[in-house]
């Protein structure tokens, strides 16, 4: 049987704003979670029954899922989950060594010690408790990187550095092997690199976590 997500709401002057949003947060966590894969078509219909809800803030999310590029739709199509390619994909990484290279030799020593703490203490709970879901992950690994990215200065660079990992997500979304243990490793490296204050180590950590990805990544693309 098919599970059936309810979202409610009071009849409010704000209830299609809020519907929207909700909306908006249930089906990306549905993309994150590949309960909807990457180039399946997505039904409004289906998703408003899922979610019961009318129709129109189911469209409003898929609207805003479209401009974090989560989703996409071409003229007289309907909505499909994103598909990025193996190219797309590599030459984004190479983006995002540059540009959250550089994002973490900004914030190095701006960060909060309290907001260090806190995601530091996210990565030993996931060191200690791998078999833990997935999304708990990727949220550990957006706090982090979207703090390094908010605290760095520079607005649009931000906002790039948001837009890349949209795109590299989707793309490791795709069935490849996950490499959570790895990861956290490697997050706890960059949380020790910015307490050190030394804007070249976080640089250099942040690449070699960047790097590391994408060679792992290749690795299992050429063992398939």
């Amino acid at each position: 049987m098919t599970e059936t997500l309810l979202i409610t709401s009071t009849q409010d002057p704000g209830e299609a704003d809020s519907l929207a949003n909700r909306a908006y947060r249930a089906i990306r966590s549905m993309i994150l979670a590949r309960t909807l894969k990457g180039g399946e078509t997505v039904s409004e219909d289906r998703l408003a029954n899922r979610l019961s809800i009318s129709r129109t803030p189911v469209r409003e999310a898929l609207f805003l899922l479209q401009s974090e590029g989560l989703i996409e739709k071409q003229v007289n199509q309907p909505f499909r989950v994103r598909v990025v390619s193996n190219r797309e994909y590599f030459q984004t990484m190479r983006l995002r060594e540059l540009l959250e290279g550089e994002a973490i030799a900004m914030a190095t020593g701006k960060i909060d010690a309290g907001a260090l703490d806190g995601v530091e203490a996210d990565m030993l709970t996931l060191k200690a408790n791998p078999a833990v879901p997935a999304e708990s992950h990727w949220a550990a690994d957006e706090k982090l990187h979207d703090m390094i990215a908010d605290t760095c200065g520079n607005d649009v660079m931000a906002g790039v550095i948001r837009e890349l990992r949209v795109t590299t997500r989707i793309f490791e979304l795709s069935g490849l092997p996950s490499r959570f243990r790895p990861d956290t490793e490697e997050h706890l490296a960059i949380i020790a690199a910015l307490r050190s204050e030394d804007p070249q180590t976080a640089r250099e950590t942040m690449v070699a976590h960047i790097r590391s990805l994408a060679n792992d990544v290749l690795a299992a693309m050429a063992a398939l």
